[in-house]
């Protein structure tokens, strides 16, 4: 079943359907991304460099591994809430530094950039999650961190505070 107003099948920005196996991609789709090959990923939110990062994604499987295939899920809201109330200092860092997100595909010639905080607060509730240290740029400072020893002191503590997040993620 078609989406209403559509006349044939969906595309999307990896094409028509996804596959996450480099093996027997057609001719001209994006392996960009890193979920292309044969190695495990660590936890990630998928397409942090969009805007809006998908909320739900839907997955089926086509041909199952002989060996291997397994996936490792987690529930992001849950492992924010443990680190709002084991290590607010984290959680207050991760929830409001923002970071940066880029997937570039030079197959295809699309760039797409965003930006975001990993942990996503609106009127106190956990809203969203966007981790994935595999598509995020180099940190910076906010703007008006201009001293050295300000400066120093914002690495050092976003530093800890993702060692925080990751140490529960594991």
């Amino acid at each position: 079943v078609l989406p209403h107003g559509t006349d044939g099948p969906m595309r999307t920005l990896y094409g028509n359907v996804w596959s996450t196996s480099s093996a027997g991609q057609a001719e001209g789709n994006s392996v960009a991304d890193s979920a292309y090959g044969d190695d495990g990923l660590p936890l990630h939110t998928d397409m942090t460099y969009y805007r809006d990062p998908p909320g739900l994604q839907i997955f089926t499987i086509i041909q199952p591994a002989i060996q291997g295939g397994e996936s490792t899920f987690c529930d992001g809201f849950a492992v924010a809430e443990q680190l709002r109330q084991s290590d607010p200092e984290a959680f207050r860092i991760l929830s409001n530094v923002v970071r940066r997100y880029r997937c570039i595909d030079n197959t295809t010639g699309w760039h797409l950039e965003a930006s975001g905080k990993v942990i996503e607060v609106r009127d106190g509730q956990i809203v969203g999650i966007r981790h994935n240290d595999l598509d995020r740029l180099p940190d910076l400072p906010p703007a008006e961190v201009t001293e050295p020893k300000k400066i120093d002191e914002f690495y050092e503590s976003l530093s800890k505070a993702h060692a925080a997040w990751d140490k529960l993620l594991s």
